[in-house]
């Protein structure tokens, strides 16, 4: 499946954080697309590969690290950013060291940082993907 190197998928339960990082995504100029839960976001990886997802480690149901765990083996090249608050950063180290493609970013975050994050991570994809 081909990837598009603009679509990003955010992954969280809150809608009020998929809402406002659609807004600010979508005005850097991303196809961006929401999901509530990691079933739905599966879905979505299945449906189309993004070239970048967000992911929320604290979900009811299929949390964040079950749906990373998944979303591994579906999209392996696919690099994500778990959205973690402070308490949970021990988990998300343990699984950064499982796979270097994953990056964490800890809430409440500026939208700034989390802006300048993504791009970045983007930038070094396309890159080596020039360098090959």
């Amino acid at each position: 499946m081909k990837q598009n190197a603009h679509y990003l998928l955010i992954v969280d339960d809150n809608k009020g954080i998929c809402a406002l990082l659609h807004e600010l995504f979508s005005e850097e100029g991303y196809v961006v697309e929401t999901a509530s839960s990691g079933e739905e976001g599966l879905r979505k990886v299945r449906a189309g590969r993004p070239a970048l997802i967000l992911l929320d480690i604290k979900m009811p149901g299929m949390n964040g690290i079950e749906t990373l765990e998944e979303i591994g083996k579906l999209a392996p090249e696919v690099p994500v950013v778990l959205m973690t608050a402070y308490t949970e950063l021990d988990t998300v180290l343990k699984e950064k060291k499982k796979n270097p493609k994953q990056y964490y970013i800890a809430k409440p975050f500026e939208l700034e940082d989390i802006s300048h994050l993504v791009r970045g991570i983007l930038l070094k994809k396309e890159e080596k993907k020039n360098a090959l």
